[in-house]
């Protein structure tokens, strides 16, 4: 199969997704910050999780803001909530190992490249601060987009911006929000990329994840085969 592109995920996929242990224990830590209940705290961050993915919200302090307001209390400490909200982007939004080779190896094949996302509206700038983002041809994030994973309109934008046809494109993420079922169905070719040494559960993904039987490959770099 002869490609054209390659279209990546990001969080699980480019840079690291978050433990799921510490990613809640910082909404405790932003909770308490804020002087709401964690558990409530919790609940509605859940509860906005599509709005905050899809641009209902221009910042995360808006999400915030709107969720103090559910819970009955004033916005206090939320300078506080957002340092730590950073401080674990700060020890995780970093590329995985193999990431820039994978990314360059692309380039280097003469092939275009594009990054889909699901993320909150903080992600945009963290990418466009790092190492990996001159090394993409075009950025969909869903914050910005206001199109989520796995709609097909996402998909369809990513291979507008490369213009190449969604068959011509690979596509390689880490599974989360039946990304690849949803790569799959307008005529991409998903590949699952899933570090063999972790263990399941333990990341920040949806409790419920596709049961795929498509290739898999242990090492983001790992796609320049398919691609030789």
């Amino acid at each position: 199969m002869k490609f054209e592109a390659v279209v990546f995920d990001l969080y699980g996929t480019l840079v690291y997704e978050f433990p799921r242990e510490k990613f809640f224990g910082v909404l405790a830590e932003m909770a308490g910050a804020l002087g709401v209940p964690a558990e409530g705290f919790e609940t509605e961050w859940n509860a906005t999780a599509l709005q905050r993915q899809t641009g209902f919200f221009a910042t995360v302090e808006e999400n915030v803001a709107a969720i103090c307001a559910v819970l009955g209390v004033q916005v206090r400490g939320l300078e506080d909530a957002m340092a730590a909200r950073r401080r674990m982007y700060d020890s995780l939004f970093r590329p995985k190992p193999g990431a820039v080779r994978a990314l360059r190896g692309v380039r280097d094949r003469g092939l275009a490249s594009a990054l889909v996302s699901m993320c909150a509206p903080d992600t945009p700038a963290l990418w466009r601060a790092s190492e990996l983002a001159g090394l993409l041809d075009v950025e969909v994030f869903s914050s910005e987009a206001r199109l989520r994973k796995p709609e097909p309109e996402i998909y369809l934008l990513a291979a507008k911006e490369l213009r190449v046809e969604p068959s011509a494109c690979l596509y390689v993420g880490d599974g989360a929000y039946g990304e690849l079922t949803g790569a799959a169905a307008v005529g991409m070719f998903p590949v699952l990329v899933r570090d063999p040494d972790e263990e399941v559960g333990t990341m920040l993904r949806p409790e419920v994840e596709e049961d795929w039987s498509g290739p898999i490959i242990g090492s983001i770099d790992e796609i320049l085969g398919f691609l030789d």
